[in-house]
């Protein structure tokens, strides 16, 4: 049973009169007849009596223009939930997010994607850099929010942001007395520190930085999200690295104190499968790229 024939049925019921809905249709009188005659022999009913000068439905043709016209309102529905779909217009996305990112950058940028795309839904998962890498690969995430740069070749990632790190201090220590605080400050000083999971190449980009400042980072512990790091700030376990000001909570016994140059940043980006992203997740990409300018 096809769209054509429930319309040339509907029309001439509505008409009761060929011609009319032969127009109405823009189809010949004789197509008009045969649509009706087809679907009579698919349903095996006579849905209309017709003479020279009259046409009127059959009891059984009542009944069937009630439902007709229900079936072509679905498919119309159908048909346009399929183009709001494929615009990118309603739907699911899945999104990936690092810890830090959920403080510094992606509330602003679901609200700004909402704006958008009020009608597609969010399925967001706190995941590592690294754990995001393997489910973009797998197709387990439409996009994620990452600390780049990547390792995996075949993912696109596209920078948003960056951010300074500072450092949270006990506010009796030596070095919360300073505006600011070098690297070389943090010479023997145990420091509380991400774990490299959660960003490979910027843990080892802190490492380094470190290292070129002349002296090996003594890592009392790692811990994440930033709460946790201050948590144990403030218990005495060590100094911390936070990210931006965005991590910066309260907290009774600590202070934070910006790094002078050089310093470490925090990276933030998007990344997405070089195979390409539906219209959905390019509203995303747009949204997380305004985001970042607004951080800046």
């Amino acid at each position: 049973m096809d769209r054509v024939g429930l319309d040339c049925f509907v029309a001439l019921a509505e008409e009761l009169h060929f011609h009319r809905a032969a127009e109405r249709c823009h189809v010949s009188q004789p197509a008009m007849s045969q649509q009706i005659l087809k679907l009579e022999r698919e349903l095996g009913v006579r849905l209309a009596h017709r003479t020279k000068r009259v046409v009127s439905l059959t009891r059984a043709g009542e009944v069937f223009l009630a439902e007709a016209r229900k079936t072509i309102r679905q498919m119309d529905l159908s048909a346009e939930l399929a183009q709001r779909t494929d615009r990118g217009e309603i739907g699911q996305l899945t999104i990936g997010v690092t810890a830090p990112a959920l403080f510094v950058v992606f509330p602003e940028v679901v609200a700004r994607f909402r704006s958008e795309l009020p009608a597609v839904g969010l399925v967001v998962h706190e995941m590592t850099t690294a754990d995001q890498e393997k489910s973009l690969m797998r197709g387990d995430i439409d996009i994620g929010i990452v600390h780049p740069p990547l390792e995996e070749t075949a993912l696109r990632t596209e920078q948003i942001g960056r951010v300074a790190y500072q450092v949270a201090l006990p506010e009796r220590h030596r070095l919360a007395e300073q505006a600011s605080v070098a690297l070389a400050d943090l010479d023997g000083e145990p420091v509380v520190i991400f774990p490299r999971e959660i960003a490979p190449q910027l843990y080892d980009t802190v490492i380094m930085m470190c290292q070129e400042a002349g002296f090996t980072l003594k890592i009392a512990m790692e811990a994440f999200p930033a709460q946790s790091i201050i948590a144990l700030v403030a218990s005495g376990v060590g100094l911390g690295f936070i990210a931006s000001e965005t991590q910066r909570l309260a907290r009774a016994g600590v202070v934070y104190r910006p790094i002078s140059e050089p310093r470490p940043h925090l990276s933030i980006g998007v990344a997405y499968h070089a195979d390409g992203i539906a219209p959905a997740a390019q509203t995303f990409l747009a949204a997380a790229h305004e985001a970042g300018r607004a951080m800046r």
